[in-house]
């Protein structure tokens, strides 16, 4: 069977178990996603899976381009990749300072 085209692949349908307010970040695999809108428990909804978001930050410092990582547990985002639970996020698209209340990052990239 040859490959069908679906669609360009910015967000992914996603069913999550509880309630998803706009905004929530969810760990798919590899990845993650990011709720656009809310989605209700058990219904199907879809996650952003590209673009540049401004997402809590852990405070620790680092200059653009540089690796980001999720860290679920905090619902924050670092540019420490040992960190306990650090999940890959994307890349960051501006410096981020020590302080700063939140990282501007591009997405699984």
């Amino acid at each position: 069977m040859p490959a069908i085209f679906v669609h360009e692949g910015d967000t992914v349908d996603h069913i999550p178990s509880t309630d998803l307010p706009c905004g929530s970040v969810v760990v798919l695999g590899g990845i993650v996603g990011i709720a656009m809108r809310p989605i209700a428990a058990n219904a199907i909804g879809s996650l952003a899976i590209t673009g540049v978001w401004d997402l809590p930050s852990a405070g620790v410092p680092a200059p653009a381009w540089a690796p980001a990582y999720w860290l679920p547990a905090a619902g924050q985002v670092t540019a420490d990749g040992s960190a306990p639970g650090a999940i890959p996020l994307g890349l960051l698209v501006r410096n981020l300072a020590a302080g700063d209340a939140f990282a501007r990052v591009l997405l699984n990239r």
